[in-house]
């Protein structure tokens, strides 16, 4: 046995606690060092999750952008003829698909650009990225059908009563409208824009008027969005279709990312808007000057004021409403808005911040701090304002085909042309000569009491009495020669309305709303007028319209032809018509509006009274080098009126009582998350 002296033992003791303590700090260490690696790992799982999240938000946020533009181009495409023969071009299966592409929903970088990078066998570390196999993994209605098949939305209209009695989504939808089942398996199927999509009294959240009196386009609030078009929350007069989707992102790449999908519901509407405010116009509108540099005068403005680009000259004053316009905005001179005055560099980058951010425009104390006073279409987030100007096809009567031939049971060319909306019409068929344009024929046709078309023939010499024979003076429609030569039709507005009511088995003016006046093209003295219009080309003038009460559904012309106002026109009021939703205050005046290529005030080469003007003015200019001045009224001799001759009141329509019978059309898209 060896033993060691106190000394060594001593030493080796030392030697075992130094060992301990090494190995308890190198624990502790490794601990530190596997806990802070964890946490990193954890953090980067964390890091990685979010950039996932933030990825599917951004994915959906440019689906929703992609969507607010194709959608109302397929809605168009569906109405117009020959859409049948591809249907399903434009079916909603088409429309989210094009939308996921265009939102490059499915990988983050193209294949062509990772191919150029020449990366080789490089693993992406995006596992966002993915290839779906059909839209319904991203895209599904939120509540099921009762009608079963494809469904990728819920229509809002009466068919789908188990979305609107969900718990969820029910309470937070619009006023579902009414359709036949025809029509609402389609709207499962594409975004269908009809005029038999209308509202019914059973659904009539959010409606300001009866249904019942107003099923077509009612009172409703203008939505929460900054083009202002009206006033967020302000009523108008629209029709709301509108669709719920729900968008599912990250549920068919969930084993690989481990995040579980959160479902998103969403309402996409496109609100068909009547024109209604003072000025619009799908060209380059000018207000505040005339084309020569002079100021206006005695001129007021109620409401707003929208255009593709719109330009404001000089002194200009818009009570309530916005300026708007869907391209461009200029501001020079003084433009004040509903008490406002605005700067010229509103829409720059900074100041649109700061007037967002402040309430109301250049920090105006306004509660309704998403209300810009102006606005411009490219900045206003997901929102698209289309204006469904045909220009001066409007004034042609095309035909939209068979019912066959579309998928919509509306035609493009039936919603969106002034012609073809008319509910009588008038047909020059014969002239004196080629030379000499002076109607010797003329037909009539106009809606008897079953709504049905009826066709009457008037020819000089026969039925047709000139003013000087027999029955002549109570004829509405005669010729003459203008002070300036032009050969002219005469429409004698007073006599119109009995002479309606007289022919056999008359639907009367009710039906009879709304004339059409249009050449009978082939005929060998029949010349089709130009626009700009000749000096040898007919026109029409208007006589005798000072009291229109007899036109108890109001009244529009449309006109191939230039239209003269000879004398005052609509000049006198009549009863508001019940649950119109207006003032006991308010002057109701029957509804009439006039589409023609050119208008002329008075028939004489001189105008001795001034144009006092009360309603909207809209123009049909639609190229992109046109200029509108909507206040260039024009005399008889087609001389421009001096500022000093015109009195314009320039109003918004506060009912659909309001409308005339036929009047232009925009439609609003928006895209909200229910909430």
């Amino acid at each position: 046995m060896k033993i060691l002296p106190p000394a060594a033992r001593m030493l080796r003791c030392r030697g075992y606690a130094t060992m301990a303590v090494v190995s308890s700090i190198s624990l502790l260490i490794l601990g530190g060092v596997g806990y802070t690696y964890l946490a990193n790992m954890r953090t980067f799982q964390a890091q990685a999750r979010a950039q996932v999240k933030q990825d599917y938000t951004q994915k959906e946020d440019a689906i929703l952008n992609s969507l607010i533009h194709i959608v109302p181009n397929k809605a168009i495409g569906a109405m117009q003829r020959y859409s049948a023969n591809n249907p399903t071009f434009y079916n909603w299966e088409t429309i989210f698909r094009e939308a996921l592409n265009s939102a490059n929903a499915e990988r983050s970088i193209s294949a062509e650009l990772i191919n150029s990078l020449s990366l080789g066998s490089a693993v992406s570390a995006n596992t966002g990225d993915t290839t779906f196999s059909s839209v319904s993994q991203v895209v599904q209605a939120p509540v099921s059908t009762h009608a079963g098949g494809a469904n990728l939305v819920n229509g809002g209209n009466w068919w789908e009563y188990h979305m609107l009695s969900d718990l969820k989504i029910g309470s937070r939808v619009p006023a579902a409208l009414q359709l036949s089942y025809d029509n609402y398996l389609l709207d499962k199927e594409y975004p269908i824009i009809s005029f038999e999509k209308t509202y019914v009294s059973w659904y009539t959240k959010g409606l300001g008027l009866s249904a019942t009196t107003y099923p077509r386009y009612n009172l409703i609030q203008y939505p929460d969005v900054k083009f202002g078009y009206k006033r967020p929350g302000e009523s108008f007069v629209a029709k709301r279709n509108w669709w719920v989707f729900s968008l599912n992102f990250g549920s068919h790449n969930e084993q690989r990312t481990g995040i579980p999908p959160i479902r998103k519901d969403y309402v996409l509407s496109i609100y068909e808007i009547p024109s209604q405010i003072p000025l619009t116009a799908s060209a380059l509108l000018k207000v505040g000057k005339f084309a020569d540099g002079t100021a206006w005068e005695n001129v007021s403005m109620d409401g707003s004021l929208v255009a593709d680009s719109l330009q404001t000259e000089g002194s200009v004053v818009v009570s309530g409403g916005s300026v708007s316009a869907r391209r461009s905005l200029t501001l020079t001179g003084q433009t004040v808005v509903d008490g406002t005055s605005l700067k010229s560099d509103f829409d720059e980058l900074g100041e649109r911040e700061s007037r967002a951010t402040a309430g109301g425009a250049n920090g105006g104390t306004s509660n309704e701090s998403d209300f810009h006073q102006a606005s411009v279409g490219g900045n206003v987030g997901k929102v698209a304002f289309i204006a469904l100007n045909r220009g001066t096809t409007t004034l042609l009567n095309s035909s939209d085909g068979t019912r066959s031939e579309r998928i919509s049971p509306t035609g493009w060319n039936q919603y969106t042309l002034a012609g073809p909306k008319a509910q009588m019409t008038l047909e020059m068929r014969t002239m004196e000569s080629s030379s000499t344009q002076i109607p010797t024929q003329i037909r009539l046709r106009y809606r008897n009491s079953s709504n049905s078309l009826v066709t009457a023939t008037y020819t000089r010499g026969t039925n047709w009495p000139t003013e000087q024979e027999d029955g002549g003076d109570t004829f509405p429609f005669q010729t003459t020669e203008l002070d300036n030569t032009r050969k002219a039709l005469i429409i004698h507005m007073d006599r119109l309305p009995a002479f309606v009511n007289g022919l056999s088995n008359s639907g009367g003016m009710a039906l009879n709303n709304s004339l059409y006046i249009f050449p009978l093209s082939g005929a060998s003295t029949v010349v089709v007028p130009s626009i700009p219009s000749l000096a040898t080309d007919m026109a029409v003038t208007l006589r005798g319209g000072n009291d229109l009460t007899a036109y108890t559904a109001g009244f529009s012309l449309v006109s191939r032809y230039r239209v003269y106002i000879a004398d005052s026109l609509n000049n006198v009021p009549t009863t508001t018509p019940a649950n119109a939703g207006l003032p006991a205050s308010h002057v109701f005046y029957p509804p009439l509006s006039i589409f023609a290529p050119e208008k002329r005030f008075g028939e004489s080469l001189t105008v001795e009274h001034p144009v006092e003007l009360t309603g909207q003015l809209n123009s049909l200019k639609t190229e992109a080098n046109d200029t509108v001045n909507p206040l260039e009224f024009m005399s008889g001799d087609d001389e421009r009126l001096a500022a000093s001759k015109i009195d314009a009141t320039l109003t918004s329509l506060k009912s659909p009582a309001e409308l005339p019978p036929i009047h232009m059309m925009n439609w609003l898209v928006t895209i909200e998350e229910v909430h």
